[in-house]
């Protein structure tokens, strides 16, 4: 397995993006339980950054599919690079 960096660009109306953060937060927990989201969070006012564990780009890509913000949306351009960890420990367990 790999890490990979995945960049979520935000746009269209911002009420949607409110209306199903709570949603998105609940499945990048469950991601998180299962041991695949290693970390997220806001990339400044809009976009964010999420680290996932994953065999290849195309499982990166299966998994978005059932984000909210992307069913809805919300997400208007995402790009997913492989990240080598050189220093530090995210994702090395």
């Amino acid at each position: 397995m790999s890490i990979f960096a995945l960049n979520y660009t935000y746009g269209g109306p911002p009420e949607i993006l409110a209306e199903h953060r709570p949603a998105h937060r609940a499945f990048l927990r469950q991601l998180n339980e299962r041991g695949v989201n290693l970390a997220s969070g806001p990339l400044g006012d809009d976009g964010a950054l999420i680290l996932l564990r994953a065999d290849g780009a195309d499982e990166v890509e299966r998994l978005i599919q059932d984000d909210p913000l992307v069913v809805h949306g919300a997400v208007t351009a995402h790009e997913i690079r492989e990240w080598s960890v050189t220093i530090g420990a995210v994702g090395t367990d």
